[in-house]
């Protein structure tokens, strides 16, 4: 059986904690975190670099982070004050490029792109060029390879700061990209 001391200090650890999930609550709401879900890419990967949208049209970028997560429509906390993230128990850094109401057309509508790329896509590899479901032809401005097979998989291009950056649904980085038409 339990001494009536050990009961005390069960009793006393429970108040602890749940004040302690209390200041938490608090310190998290009073940063303007929110909760969401990422809807693109699938999968979310959480590596650096890689660009992602979040249920609220809000467009967010993984900061030196690598952790390969592979999660479909994850459901996350925002912290935008701070900069992180909090997906399945993981904290990653993120910037944000684009608020909700820039992304829905209210400020910069140009800001974001979303298309399909036209027929196949095998990666890039240093200029490659690629023709949207849209009309739009961009060619890769930025050194990367990366090969992967996909069909008409969908992308966005965001404008960041002056530069655009495409990413590829199914692949974790993006790269800079160019608008010949």
């Amino acid at each position: 059986m339990y001494s009536v001391n050990c009961l005390r200090t069960l009793k006393l650890l429970r108040v602890v904690v749940a004040l302690l999930v209390s200041i938490g609550i608090t310190n998290v709401s009073s940063q303007n975190c929110y909760q969401s879900t990422v809807v693109s890419p699938t999968p979310f990967m959480g590596n650096n670099g890689e660009i992602f949208k979040l249920d609220d049209g809000s467009i967010w970028q993984v900061k030196y982070e690598y952790e390969y997560l592979y999660e479909y429509y994850p459901a996350v906390v925002v912290c935008p004050s701070r900069g992180k993230l909090s997906i399945g128990g993981r904290t990653l850094n993120v910037q944000s490029l684009s608020s909700s109401a820039e992304s829905r057309g209210q400020a910069n509508s140009a800001a974001v792109i979303e298309s399909q790329i036209e027929g196949d896509f095998n990666g890039w590899d240093g200029e490659t060029i690629f023709k949207l479901t849209n009309g739009q032809i961009w060619q890769q401005s930025s050194y990367a390879y990366t090969y992967s097979y996909k069909y008409r998989p969908k992308v966005m291009i965001v404008n960041v700061r002056g530069v655009f950056r495409m990413q590829v649904e199914g692949i974790s980085q993006s790269i800079n990209v160019t608008r010949l038409r």
